[in-house]
């Protein structure tokens, strides 16, 4: 039987202590008492424990590292927030390692190589569709948190530090902002079912804002796929959906889209099949990506405070490494008027 090798985690949870804390003793730092140090070095001697000496040659050589687990690194809506990061961490001293997750991968695995070679102080996830047990997240044996994404589900709050909106608060807002111009035929573009944490929530969003307002959904107006060769918040895949969506649903006047890379994918269907946004159809995004105020017209969007989320995700992350507590953070949007939603046409008006 093959021993796994023992973690700087399971030294903190056989002394009773962060994994902060061990890793501070371990790497001689001045700031823990010399008999919690030597009572760590003891319990990490007994398991076995070795450091990785090519992981502990770059800590001398260089500033400690934070891991950047970027899930979706060509959505424009994550380049403000890089950039917002990169300085933050630079001004703490520490090294940013982007790694680009693509959106088939386990970024939660990707994540726990990285810190098993012992060269990452903390990890921030920046994007992401968890399905993941507690246990997975249980094996980053550093301190992290998720940027953008509020809940995973099944997994318990104490274990991962969060930074985001309310996904379904923002979601409903958008919403109602379609009901509260008249309309009452609402499509969601949404994303495969395996996306249990963002997507899912932004859909429910929608869900109980339609509910609230009395409007009974109808399943075809709940629009998901599978599409293997797309990332499922990209343009091509708004554009896919919203093509089949307009040939069998022609009733429906308005569109939430959950993210404005999928809008603005939707947007194109909506011109190819000869009907004008938002005279014909309104649309609604999630996000607030740049480029939205450069289409024509201009998207509507729940605009998420990318800024600030970056900033405070890493104020919690450099908290925990400090040894202070898990902490979810949620940040309100707002919507932008752009010029993508209307009333709709009155009943018998030509389309």
């Amino acid at each position: 039987m093959t021993r796994t090798r023992p973690t700087i985690k399971d030294i903190a949870q056989a002394a009773g202590v962060g994994v902060v804390t061990v890793s501070r003793a371990l790497n001689d730092r001045p700031d823990v008492s010399q008999a919690t140090r030597e009572r760590i070095l003891k319990i990490a001697d007994s398991m076995g424990y070795r450091p990785n000496r090519h992981a502990r040659f770059l800590k001398m050589e260089h500033n400690p590292s934070i891991a950047l687990m970027m899930k979706g690194i060509d959505n424009p809506f994550f380049q403000p927030m890089l950039d917002t990061m990169e300085e933050i961490v630079r001004q703490n001293n520490y090294l940013l390692t982007v790694v680009k997750v693509p959106h088939w991968a386990d970024e939660v695995e990707e994540a726990i190589k990285l810190v098993d070679e012992d060269l990452m102080a903390g990890v921030i996830f920046l994007g992401g569709a968890f399905s993941h047990e507690a246990s997975a997240f249980e094996r980053v044996n550093v301190p992290f948190v998720l940027s953008t994404v509020s809940k995973v589900h099944g997994v318990p709050d104490g274990v991962y530090s969060s930074v985001s909106v309310d996904d379904e608060l923002e979601a409903a807002q958008a919403v109602r902002h379609l009901v509260d111009l008249g309309h009452r035929h609402i499509a969601v573009l949404g994303v495969p079912e395996s996306d249990v944490s963002v997507g899912a929530r932004r859909v429910r969003g929608y869900e109980a804002a339609m509910e609230a307002s009395g409007i009974a959904v109808d399943p075809r107006w709940v629009r998901s796929q599978e599409i293997p060769q797309y990332n499922p918040y990209s343009y091509e895949y708004g554009y896919r959906l919203t093509v089949d969506l307009l040939r069998e649903n022609p009733e429906v006047t308005a569109i939430f889209a959950i993210a404005d890379t999928i809008a603005i994918g939707a947007m194109r269907a909506i011109r190819e099949a000869g009907l004008t946004v938002p005279d014909d159809i309104s649309i609604i995004g999630f996000d607030g990506i740049s480029i939205g105020e450069y289409i024509e017209p201009p998207l509507t969007t729940l605009v998420q405070p990318s800024t600030t989320i970056a900033q405070l995700t890493c104020e919690v992350l450099f908290r925990q490494i400090a040894s202070g507590p898990v902490q979810h953070v949620f940040v309100p949007g707002d919507i932008y008027p752009g010029g993508s939603t209307a009333p709709p046409r009155r009943i018998g008006s030509p389309r």
